[in-house]
This record gives C-alpha cells, structure tokens and sequence, in this order.
C-alpha cells in the first residue's frame, strides 16, 4: 500500500471515529458501565496521547498534547485516579481532528524509515501507523459497546 494510501486510511478511520464521538452526550462520557474499565472520555482521550506519544517523537518533533492528557490516558490509567478536571469531549474531538493532519504533514515521507526503537516489535514509522489505526478501532469497539450498554 502507498503511502499516500496509508495517510487516506488513517483519515478516513479518524473522520469516523470523530463523527461517532459527536454522537456521546457529555453527560454520558464518564459512566464506566459493569465489564468495562474505563469510560468513553478516557478512551478517546486514550486514542489521542497513543498517537501522539509515538508518531512525533518518531520523527524528532514534540508532542502535541499537553503533559496532563498524558497523565491522564496512557494505558493501564483510570479515571477513578484522576487529580483535575478532564478535557471536554468537545476538546477532545478537535484535538483528534487535528491530530490526523498533524500526523501527515509531520511524518509524510518517513514512512519507511526505521524506528530509533523497535516499538512493540515494529521497526518502521509506517508499522506504527498501521499499528495506530488497529489500536484507535480497537478503542472504537469498546467506546460503541460502553454506548449501547448505557443507552439501551
């Protein structure tokens, strides 16, 4: 797959992801539903610091999101263990919208170059972002099924 196609992918999977997450009232985003760990803000906000904890630095830039949001969603966090108020859902959703044109224009053209460090056994910039696009679906699945489960 080109890398023009990769970039269109991620995009279209993002423009989804935003156009669902538009659909969760805010007063909704925090339940945490029995069977699950966390709630629709954490996974979203979970989606967001992933790629921006990995993408940018890939390519020597700084991360985009503020130091809180990585404190509040990286993996194994709670929001049961959060000490300031978490970003609105609306915040959110720009941020992901924006991110999606950051990644591009930041890492259009490294696609295939090595990773300083294997990541979760990847050595390609473009394995990331393959990577990236399974694990935000991934967090989309459980985002729809904490929405079914508190809106039945």
């Amino acid at each position: 797959m080109s890398e023009e196609q990769l970039f269109e992918q991620m995009k279209m999977w993002r423009n989804w992801t935003v156009e669902f997450l538009r659909t969760i009232p805010e007063e909704v985003a925090d339940q945490i539903p029995h069977g699950h760990n966390n709630s629709i803000r954490w996974n979203a906000g979970h989606i967001l610091v992933g790629w921006d904890n990995t993408m940018f630095p890939a390519v020597n830039e700084e991360r985009k999101m503020p130091l809180s949001y990585h404190l509040m969603f990286p993996s194994g966090s709670n929001p049961e263990n959060w000490t300031e108020q978490p970003p609105s859902m609306d915040k959110l959703i720009k941020h992901l919208e924006e991110q999606a044109i950051l990644i591009e224009q930041e890492c259009k053209g490294h696609l295939d170059e090595p990773l300083k460090e294997s990541f979760l056994g990847m050595r390609t910039l473009g394995d990331m972002l393959v990577f990236h696009m399974n694990h935000e679906n991934l967090h989309m699945g459980i985002i729809k099924s904490i929405k079914q489960m508190i809106l039945k």
